[in-house]
């Protein structure tokens, strides 16, 4: 199989590593996108589905003795259930429970925080959202990222098993750029990995293609990166460890990719 089809097939398996790993980015912009536009005090539930509660204590309060909270129908149970030490910011927070029944009509329930004592609402305003759904086709049609939305699936989720896929095309890339390697040696040629400027001329660097290093002032043909046109010619400067250093004739510059041919 000669160079040029292993180019070509390299180019296949970085698009395709690259269309993965846009997949996995736009996935995780559509779940940071929903979040940002979601009522953080809103909550999708199914009837008899519960969840937690949690906030700081609010002021004036330093006990969940001094806190009570208050559905809106009496069909939703709540308790509290403790408080605890904040991680990240400190200060205290409360824990609680809510329960939807199983036979809850589908609507929308608000729970509140109240104090105690005198039974008005807390400062600030503590209070959440409990949509009840009929089934789980509406909450999945309710959410607001479109990946959820129309997969049913967390984009979060899609986006994590995406990027482990991004290492398939990136392996097939590393096999073929060494197959690539020996069909251009095979060839007589060699790839430029390295261009820089001197006062002389550009200088390139590439790795010698046979057993005997080129002589100084060799004259070194340089092609596009599928030898099919002449970019220009180039002198053979020194020889290091087996990489060939030249220097760009008559004022043409090269960026690396492209191939050497000494003559």
């Amino acid at each position: 199989m000669n160079f040029r089809t292993l180019l070509a097939r390299r180019k296949v398996a970085g698009l395709c590593g690259t269309l993965i790993i846009c997949l996995a980015i736009a996935f995780a912009a559509d779940g940071m996108i929903a979040g940002g536009r979601k009522d953080p005090r809103l909550y999708d539930l199914l009837p008899g589905q519960s969840l937690t509660l949690t906030d700081p204590l609010p002021r004036g309060a330093e006990r969940i003795e001094d806190l009570t909270l208050r559905p809106s129908s009496p069909r939703i149970g709540v308790r509290l259930v403790e408080t605890f030490s904040g991680f990240w910011l400190g200060g205290m927070l409360w824990r609680a429970e809510a329960d939807i029944p199983a036979d809850a009509p589908p609507g929308d329930y608000s729970v509140t925080m109240h104090y105690a004592q005198n039974g008005t609402q807390t400062t600030p305003l503590q209070s959440y959202r409990l949509r009840v759904h009929p089934s789980a086709a509406t909450v999945q049609a309710s959410s607001l990222s479109l990946v959820q939305r129309n997969l049913g699936v967390s984009p979060y989720l899609l986006a994590a098993c995406m990027l482990p896929l991004a290492l398939l095309p990136m392996l097939a890339c590393l096999a073929l750029s060494r197959n690539i390697a020996q069909a251009l040696r095979a060839e007589g040629y060699s790839e430029i990995f390295r261009a820089m400027a001197s006062p002389e001329g550009q200088r390139i660097y590439f790795s010698q293609t046979t057993e005997t290093a080129p002589v100084q002032n060799a004259v070194v043909e340089v092609l596009d990166e599928r030898a099919e046109a002449i970019l220009g010619r180039a002198l053979v400067f020194a020889v290091h460890n087996g990489n060939v250093e030249a220097i760009m004739q008559a004022g043409v510059k090269i960026r690396p990719g492209v191939l050497a041919k000494p003559l």
